[in-house]
């Protein structure tokens, strides 16, 4: 990517530079570098926003509120949100529109507002099905169940769960399958049910390490250690939290 953004400069194709300093910045983000990634996402946009392609600027804006929501800052992750869910309407682009909406729908869930949260969810929900986007319907679903048990709606947040389980599984998108499943299992967990909780994360933990997603592995141990802590087999416990911290320090 440096390389390519080296020779995009060279000869002034603002267009491949913008594309070379957003690839460089999603690079960073799935190294956990988020403050790297910020950087370069920063010093893409201006020139995303000199180009034609306003998806790809829209999409720089989402990438951005993103990293300012895992940096804790999510005011500014609102307005970088809210100018791509703006610039994605005017442009008519309708699955972009619904990732934004799902964008802001999860942080303002982040923040405690569920109830802006889930209008913003149940809109971007409509336009996926809409537009037949399973992978769109699916993260709304999954975010909406995410609020709904919050709200302690437990039976409410178990059929948006499974709805959204089920078109993860047909897509197939591994992980996402996983984290549901790991979420399903909080939800029984928090019912008092750990028979359940503990299959649902036992099904997480297989995927995540059968896709080599080491911090969803390391999720599930830590569901799997906190469920063994508050039953009889707490002696379990430790060896779950050290495998979980193992892969964190890796």
């Amino acid at each position: 990517y440096n390389q390519a953004l080296t020779i995009r400069q060279e000869i002034k194709d603002h267009d491949g530079e913008g594309e070379a300093l957003n690839n460089i910045a999603a690079a960073y983000s799935s190294l956990g570098k988020k403050e790297q990634a910020l950087e370069y996402y920063t010093r893409a946009l201006p020139l995303r926003r000199a180009g034609a392609d306003r998806a790809a600027e829209a999409a720089t804006l989402g990438n951005i509120g993103w990293t300012y929501s895992t940096l804790g800052d999510m005011q500014r992750a609102k307005e970088y949100y809210h100018q791509s869910l703006r610039l994605r309407r005017a442009a008519g682009l309708r699955d972009g529109e619904a990732n934004a909406l799902i964008g802001l729908g999860t942080i303002y869930g982040l923040t405690g507002e569920s109830e802006q949260s889930l209008d913003y969810l149940y809109q971007a929900l409509r336009i996926s099905r809409g537009i037949n986007d399973r992978r769109g319907e699916a993260f709304a679903l999954y975010n909406i169940g995410k609020i709904q048990a919050s709200l302690g709606e437990r039976e409410k947040a178990l059929d948006v769960f499974a709805q959204a389980l089920d078109l993860f599984r047909a897509i197939p998108n591994r992980s996402s399958e996983a984290m549901t499943l790991n979420s399903l299992g909080a939800l029984e967990e928090s019912s008092g049910d750990k028979g359940k909780a503990l299959d649902f994360y036992d099904q997480a933990l297989s995927i995540w390490r059968a896709v080599g997603d080491s911090y969803g592995e390391a999720y599930a141990l830590l569901s799997l250690g906190k469920l063994h802590s508050g039953s009889n087999e707490n002696q379990k416990a430790p060896d779950y939290y050290n495998q979980a911290l193992a892969l964190f320090r890796k």
